[in-house]
C-alpha cells in the first residue's frame, strides 16, 4: 500500500523532529502545506518554524540543495527598529531529523504574516486604501530600494529568485522592509552543482527566454530583468512597462508577447508601434531613472541590464529624505514628486477626471438623440402612418350579443375571480421571493453574518514546468513501486494535453509524411544553423509543434547540451504527452545529466507504455478492402527508428549505456501495462486531516448551531470551490477558510477514471468550537 502524499509517518502536530542526536523540538500547529512540504510552528522555540518536506520528493536532492543554502547563507541579517525585529528573509537555519535520522527539513526564522502585505496590493491606489497601506511615492522608493538590496544580497551568493513577481514578494506595513518566503525554491548554487528553481511567469521573463525556455547559468539576467519589472510598476501605479495602446494589429494583444517582440512604450525614445498608457507618469520621471529602465528594457542582442546593487544605489538616494530629491506636491499633500519636475500623480488624477467627464458627457449626447425617436416611436404605436383612428360605434348603432342566462354571469364572473387571484399570485410570487431574500440578506449582514464562499484563483493552464514536474515524480513514483502514483499521475498528464491539439495537426497523410521528414535517419542529430532556424521560426508559430520540439531536442543532445536538449524534449511532452518519443528523448539526457541510468529506465519504460497505450493517435485511415490499422505497428516503427537516432547524438560508451537502459526499460514497461487500474472511491475529505478547531465567539447569540458545506474536489485531488448554506459570524467563517485550505482531499474514481467530485461536509459548532462531520457525497462525471 502507498504512501499518501503530504503524510509523513511520525511527523505531525505533537510529533518530535531532531536538530541533533540529542536536541528534540516537538511540533505544534500546521500553518501552511504546500506541493513541497509542511509547515508547523516549534512551540519549544517561538521564533522558528519548520518546514518538512513530503515523503514522495527526493529527500537527498533536497538535503544537498539545504547544505548548499546553509554554506552560503545571503547576508541579510534581521532588522531590528524601535524595539521591534522584523526578519527580512526565511532563510534555512539548521537541518532537522526524524526518529529514525533520516533527513526530514528544515527549521527557519517565523515571519508575522498578520504585519506583512502583498507587495501587489501597494502598487494600486484602490487597492493600497483599501488595505490601509500608503499610497505616495516615497514609500514606494523605499520598497523599490530596499526589494533592491534583498536581490543584491541574494545575487552575491549567487542564489537567484527567478520567479520574481510582486504577488511573490511581501512586505512590513510600518517598517517597509522586504519579507522573503519559500527560498528553497529558489534557483541554489552548490558545490559544482545547481538546483534549478521550478517556477516563472511570463509576463515577467526576459525577451530572449520568450521564445527558447530558460537554459541553465542565465538566471542572473532573468532576475535583472524582472526586478527592473517590479520597481517600474513599483513607481508608476503599477503600470507593466510592455503595455500600452497599439498602432496597428501586427503588435501583440499579450503581454509576453510584447515582451518577446520589444514593444516597451515608455523609453527616452518612443516606441513606433506602441504608445504609453495615458495614466503613465515615466515622463516625470528623472532623466537617470529614466536611462536606467531604458537599459533594462534595451532591445540589443545584449543588453546591460542593470544589476541590483545598481538599482539599490540609485534609488537609495531618492528614498532617503535628508538628499532632497523627493517633495511634498504643493497642491495635494497626500502626493509626492521629484524634485525640479511636476506631479505625476496629480496629473494621473486630471487624466481620470477629464475621461470621467467625457464619457457623461457621450452618454448625455446618446440619451439626447434617442429621445425624438423615442417620443416617435409612441406616437407611430398610437396611430400607426396611414392608418385612419379607430372610432367608436356612433350613438344610435346597436351592437349585436349573445344572450346569457343569470347562471351562466355567475359561473362567467366566478371564474374571472379565480383567473385574477391566480394571475396576481403568479405575477407576484417571484417579486416576493427576491423582497424576502434581499430583506433577510439585510437582516443577516445587520447582523454582523456572512455566507462562506471560497473559490481558488483560475489556474494559468497547463504550463511547460508543470509537465516537467509530472515528469520528474513519475519517475520517483516508478522508482518507489508506487503503482497508484504512477497511474494517477500518467492519467491527469494526459489528460492536460487533450483538447489543446497543434496547429499541424490535420490531415493524417500530410501528419505522416512531415513526421517522416523530421524523424527519419536522414534528419540524424547535429546541428544545421538553417534547420535549426526552421524549426524554431515553427516553434514561435506554434509552441505545441511537438515534433520541431523534438527536433530541437536531439540538436542539442548531439552538441553534448543535455540542459537545453532536455528543455526542449519537456517541451515536446507538455505539447503532447501521449507521444512516447518525446518521452524517450528526455531519458536519453538523463544518462548525460550526471548519468542516472535509474531514471533514464524508469523514462524508457514511461516511454514504451505511453506509445503502448496510445498507438490509436498514429493510426492510419484504411484502405478499401484493407485491413484495419489501431495504429501499433506504426507506433513501435516510430519508436525503435528514435531510439536508434538517439543512440547516434552520442559516443561509444553512450550507446553501450543506452542500450542497456532500452532493454531495461523495455523489462519494466511490460510490468508497468499490468498495473492494475485504480480502484473505485468516492470523493471525500481524509477524516484525520478534519480536527475540531477552537474560535473566539463574537456573538452569543449566534454561538450554536450546524450549516451544510459544500465543496467540490478536482480529478487531482485539490479543492476548487467551497460554500456554505447559512450566513455565519465572521470569525466562524474564518475557521472554516483555514480548515478547508489544511483538509487533504480523495478524489473521486469510476471505472479507473478520476473524475471531479461535490462533497457535503456538515458544520457544527458550539461554545467556541467547531467540528466537521462528512455528509453525502455526489460525483459529478466528467465528459
Amino acid at each position: 500500500m502507498s504512501r499518501k502524499q503530504g503524510v509523513t509517518p511520525g511527523l505531525s502536530p505533537g510529533g518530535k523532529i531532531w536538530l541533533d542526536k540529542v536536541r528534540s523540538l516537538v511540533l505544534g500547529k500546521l500553518i501552511k502545506s504546500g506541493g513541497a512540504g509542511s509547515v508547523y510552528l516549534l512551540p519549544g522555540a517561538p521564533t522558528q518554524v519548520a518546514k518538512l518536506y513530503h515523503p514522495h520528493l527526493d529527500r537527498a536532492a533536497n538535503r544537498r540543495k539545504l547544505e548548499a543554502m546553509l554554506e552560503l547563507t545571503p547576508k541579510l541579517p534581521d532588522q531590528l527598529e524601535n524595539g521591534k525585529r522584523y526578519v527580512q528573509i526565511a532563510w534555512p537555519q539548521a537541518a532537522v531529523f526524524d526518529g529514525q535520522g533520516g533527513f526530514a527539513g528544515f527549521v527557519m526564522p517565523l515571519l508575522d504574516m498578520a504585519q506583512t502585505a502583498e507587495l501587489e496590493q501597494i502598487m494600486q491606489e484602490r487597492q493600497a486604501r483599501a488595505a490601509g497601506l500608503p499610497t505616495g511615492l516615497g514609500p514606494k522608493l523605499t520598497l523599490a530600494a530596499n526589494l533592491a538590496a534583498v536581490i543584491d544580497a541574494l545575487h552575491q551568493q549567487q542564489h537567484y529568485v527567478v520567479d520574481l513577481k510582486p504577488v511573490n514578494l511581501r512586505f512590513y506595513r510600518d517598517s517597509l522592509y522586504i519579507a522573503m518566503l519559500d527560498c528553497d525554491g529558489f534557483s541554489i548554487q552548490g558545490h559544482a552543482e545547481r538546483f534549478p528553481a521550478e517556477q516563472f511567469t511570463a509576463d515577467y521573463l526576459a525577451p530572449e527566454f520568450q521564445r527558447k525556455g530558460m537554459p541553465a547559468g542565465t538566471e542572473m539576467a532573468q532576475d535583472r530583468f524582472a526586478l527592473a519589472v517590479v520597481i517600474f510598476q513599483l513607481l508608476n501605479f503599477g503600470i507593466h512597462p510592455y503595455s500600452g495602446r497599439p498602432g496597428n494589429a501586427q503588435v501583440a494583444t499579450d503581454i509576453p508577447g510584447r515582451i518577446r517582440d520589444g514593444c516597451y512604450a515608455y523609453g527616452v525614445k518612443r516606441h513606433k508601434q506602441l504608445a504609453p498608457n495615458a495614466t503613465s507618469g515615466h515622463a516625470l520621471m528623472p532623466p537617470e531613472l529614466r536611462a536606467m529602465f531604458d537599459r533594462a528594457f534595451s532591445q540589443s542582442p545584449k543588453p546591460q541590464r542593470p544589476s541590483a546593487a545598481d538599482w539599490a544605489q540609485l534609488l537609495r538616494g531618492y528614498a532617503q529624505r535628508s538628499d532632497g530629491k523627493l517633495v511634498v506636491c504643493g497642491v495635494n499633500a497626500e502626493h509626492q514628486h521629484f524634485a525640479g519636475l511636476g506631479c505625476a500623480a496629480c496629473a494621473r488624477d486630471k487624466v481620470i477626471v477629464a475621461a470621467g467627464q467625457a464619457s457623461v458627457l457621450a452618454q448625455q449626447q446618446i440619451l439626447a438623440q434617442s429621445q425624438p425617436q423615442q417620443r416617435s416611436a409612441r406616437g407611430a404605436h398610437h396611430t400607426a402612418p396611414g392608418q385612419a383612428p379607430v372610432r367608436l360605434p356612433a350613438g344610435g348603432a346597436q351592437v349585436k350579443a349573445v344572450g346569457i342566462s343569470g347562471k351562466g354571469w355567475a359561473v362567467v364572473v366566478l371564474l374571472i375571480v379565480l383567473f385574477l387571484i391566480g394571475f396576481t399570485a403568479w405575477t407576484s410570487s417571484s417579486d416576493e421571493v427576491t423582497d424576502k431574500a434581499s430583506l433577510q440578506a439585510q437582516a443577516d449582514q445587520a447582523a454582523g453574518l456572512e455566507v462562506f464562499r471560497w473559490r481558488t484563483r483560475k489556474a494559468a493552464g497547463f504550463q511547460p514546468s508543470d509537465a516537467r514536474k509530472a515528469v520528474r515524480s513519475l519517475s520517483q513514483a516508478v522508482s518507489k513501486g508506487d503503482d497508484d502514483a504512477v497511474t494517477r499521475g500518467l492519467q491527469l498528464l494526459y489528460r492536460a494535453g487533450e483538447g489543446k491539439p497543434s496547429t499541424y495537426a490535420g490531415d493524417p497523410m500530410r501528419v505522416r509524411l512531415r513526421t517522416t521528414l523530421m524523424e527519419g535517419l536522414g534528419s540524424m542529430p547535429g546541428y544545421a544553423p538553417e534547420l535549426s532556424d526552421t524549426y524554431l521560426d515553427n516553434l514561435q508559430a506554434d509552441p505545441r509543434d511537438y515534433l520541431a520540439a523534438a527536433a530541437m531536442g536531439r540538436m542539442y543532445l548531439s552538441l553534448d547540451e543535455p540542459q537545453a536538449a532536455r528543455q526542449y524534449f519537456e517541451q515536446a511532452v507538455w505539447a503532447r504527452p501521449t507521444d512516447g518519443v518525446a518521452w524517450l528523448g528526455i531519458a536519453a539526457t538523463a544518462l548525460l545529466r550526471g548519468g542516472d541510468e535509474r531514471d533514464a529506465v524508469n523514462l524508457v519504460a514511461l516511454a514504451q507504455l505511453t506509445a503502448y497505450r496510445y498507438a490509436v493517435q498514429n493510426a492510419l485511415p484504411t484502405e478499401p478492402g484493407g485491413p484495419a490499422d489501431n495504429g501499433v505497428a506504426r507506433t513501435m516503427q516510430r519508436m525503435d527508428l528514435n531510439a536508434k537516432v538517439l543512440r547516434l547524438a552520442q559516443g561509444w560508451d553512450y550507446q553501450k549505456r543506452w542500450d542497456k537502459v532500452l532493454a531495461e526499460g523495455a523489462l519494466l514497461a511490460a510490468k508497468l501495462k499490468a498495473m492494475p487500474p485504480l480502484r473505485d472511491q468516492v470523493g471525500g475529505v481524509q477524516r484525520d486531516t478534519m480536527t475540531t478547531v477552537a474560535y473566539g465567539v463574537l456573538d452569543e447569540k449566534h454561538a450554536t448551531g450546524e450549516n451544510r458545506l459544500t465543496l467540490t474536489i478536482a480529478a487531482d485531488g485539490t479543492l476548487t470551490y467551497a460554500a456554505a448554506e447559512l450566513p455565519m459570524e465572521p470569525m466562524l467563517n474564518k475557521v472554516l477558510l483555514d480548515s478547508v485550505k489544511r483538509w487533504t482531499y480523495l478524489p473521486a474514481v469510476q471505472h479507473g477514471q478520476l473524475l471531479e467530485s461535490k462533497v457535503v461536509v456538515l458544520v457544527r459548532y458550539r461554545d467556541g468550537r467547531v467540528s466537521f462531520v462528512p455528509g453525502g457525497v455526489a460525483v459529478t462525471a466528467e465528459n
